[in-house]
C-alpha cells in the first residue's frame, strides 16, 4: 500500500468516484466470518478515506493493485500524513 497526494479534494473525489464505480460500490454488508450477506449491516460505500494535510495536500492510502488498475487521475506517491499533535 502506498500513500498518494492530490492538490484538491475535488481531484481526489474524481479519481475516487471512478474507482467506486469500477468496484461496483456500494455493496451489501457481509459477515466477515461466514461470507454471508447481511443486508442489515452498513453497506461499503467508499474505497478509501482522504486526509487533508494542507490546503493543497490531500492524502490517501491506495492498494498497489488499485493504483495499477486505475491510474487516470491517481495522485502522486508520497509519505503517510503526519501523526496528529495530541498536545
Amino acid at each position: 500500500m502506498t500513500y498518494y497526494t492530490w492538490p484538491t479534494l475535488e481531484t481526489f473525489s474524481l479519481w475516487h468516484n471512478a474507482v467506486i464505480d469500477a468496484l461496483g460500490l456500494p455493496r451489501i454488508g457481509v459477515n466477515a466470518a461466514t461470507g454471508q450477506p447481511e443486508p442489515q449491516k452498513q453497506q461499503t460505500t467508499g474505497y478509501t478515506t482522504v486526509t487533508e494535510v494542507a490546503a493543497d495536500d490531500w492524502r490517501a492510502p491506495i492498494e498497489d493493485h488499485i493504483a495499477t488498475a486505475h491510474p487516470d487521475g491517481l495522485g502522486t506517491p508520497t509519505d503517510p500524513p503526519p501523526a496528529p499533535d495530541l498536545e
